[in-house]
């Protein structure tokens, strides 16, 4: 097997789950990078108003690719559990079959969302004077949204197989492409949104390119680990009907979670917009730098839901047990130190977004939901490894009820609140929210009844001999 390749059913779980998990991490920050610099360099050199135009449009592009997220965590779960069982065959066909049917699907949905783009922007109360912007932004991005899919569905491969490592490595690449691409459109040709937009699609377009690459090579790799019983099959015929059934219905709980997220950032998008141009900036900046701060919380998830795939499928449960301990106490770690960040250096950190008139106000109102957002991060730390335990372990229906439950209860609370305290309300249901979803999936995790949801069975002696 190719030695990138990395089977985590061996080994000490703290420091595989730490290794795994930091590839990921760095990979995540660079992501993050795509949409940072499109925000600072609009919010810098086109001004306030371009950045609300930017940040007003994510909860619309975060909808769709929410469901290439959805179906890229299926994905991963199946092939995890097959890598884990010693299932090759299985896993080779589990990763032509979920390709295809995403760049399929990216194509549909691009062509829809564009036509519903100017229908979502008027429900989201978007200002007029922001209106031809917002519409320039998206469209440019839904038409590279097949690059967006393919190439989060490949990194959720190589993850399933134990490499974090060679999406990192692409992602580098196609971010530093991001910003150099950016600083030209928007500085010197003067493209504005538009230019931040072009420059997205082209970098996304290079990573999934030099992904879908890699995958061959890896594909080839896994097939030729047993020469005398290579799989010569073309393609076409890996494609199976029965297991991208399995693999939809292991997407649906978290494809519902996410457009579930999407319908409610767009409700909690609306009301910020109801404030103003300043505020929706403000919720820009601070929102991009939340992301940033509770990424190292998130990638330990998205580590464990590869390790307990992995040794569900190998039918190594204590492993599993083992692991969530270790990377609870990493994500704690991980939120003592963001929430000190966030805390001490909000107003600054604001300020990167930001320059010009009207600035001091952008800055201080996103400072302030900073210090709201501090303390979600360590209901996250509590939240996201028993997530990917969950998910990992195949209980995918129960994490999309409690996933739920916290959206709802961000969103009803932020229509009672706002109204009464402002815009303040609103980061207020944002903490609310990350409580009522901890709480639900901390429980569940310690009831242990997750571990009889595993949807592979360990490969017998002959089966991985008939490989």
């Amino acid at each position: 097997m190719n030695d990138m390749t990395k089977d985590m059913t061996r080994g000490n779980p703290g420091k595989i789950l730490f290794l795994f998990a930091l590839p990921i991490l760095f990979g995540n920050i660079f992501q993050q990078l795509y949409s940072m610099v499109d925000s600072i360099v609009v919010g810098n050199f086109v001004g306030s108003d371009a950045l609300a135009a930017v940040g007003g449009s994510y909860a619309i592009t975060f909808a769709i690719t929410g469901i290439a997220f959805g179906l890229s965590n299926g994905a991963s779960i199946l092939i995890g559990q097959y890598f884990g069982a010693g299932r090759k065959r299985e896993v080779r066909h589990s990763i032509v079959t979920c390709v295809a049917f995403s760049i399929a699907l990216s194509l549909v949905l691009a062509a829809v969302s564009i036509l519903a783009t100017p229908a979502l922007l008027r429900l989201l109360n978007t200002p007029q004077s922001l209106m031809s912007m917002s519409k320039q932004y998206i469209y440019i991005y839904f038409l590279g949204l097949v690059f967006t899919f393919t190439y989060n569905i490949l990194s959720s491969v190589f993850r399933a197989l134990g490499d974090s490592k060679t999406p990192l490595l692409f992602l580098i690449i196609s971010s530093i492409t991001n910003i150099v691409l950016d600083l030209w459109f928007v500085i010197s040709f003067g493209w504005g949104v538009a230019g931040v937009a072009i420059a997205t699609v082209i970098s996304q377009a290079i990573s999934s390119v030099l992904a879908l690459f890699a995958l061959q090579k890896r594909l080839a790799s896994i097939a030729a680990a047993d020469e005398e019983k290579l799989d010569a099959e073309p393609l076409r015929r890996q494609f199976s009907p029965a297991l991208l059934k399995q693999m939809i219905k292991l997407a649906i709980p978290t494809t519902a979670q996410e457009i579930a997220i999407s319908a409610g950032m767009m409700i909690m998008q609306a009301l910020v917009n109801g404030f103003g141009p300043v505020i929706m900036a403000a919720y820009t900046a601070a929102m991009k730098i939340e992301s940033l701060a509770m990424m190292p919380m998130v990638n330990i998830s998205t580590a464990v839901t590869g390790y307990t795939a992995q040794n569900i499928g190998a039918g190594k449960v204590g492993r599993v047990k083992t692991g969530y301990r270790y990377s609870l106490l990493i994500s704690l770690g991980f939120a003592v130190l963001m929430a000190g960040v966030v805390v001490l250096f909000g107003g600054p950190l604001c300020s990167i977004f930001v320059s010009g008139e009207g600035a001091e106000a952008v800055i201080a109102a996103g400072a302030n939901y900073l210090l709201y957002s501090a303390a979600s991060y360590f209901l996250m730390a509590l939240l996201f490894p028993a997530e990917g335990v969950m998910k990992g372990a195949g209980d995918v229906n129960l994490f999309m009820v409690f996933a739920l439950s916290g959206i709802a209860s961000k969103t009803i609370a932020a229509l009672a609140l706002s109204p009464i305290l402002g815009y303040t309300g609103i980061w207020i249901a944002v903490v609310i929210g990350w409580l009522a979803e901890c709480i639900g999936t901390t429980v569940r995790y310690l009831t242990g009844r997750w571990k009889d949801k595993a949807i592979v069975r360990p490969a017998s002696a002959e089966e991985v001999a008939a490989q």
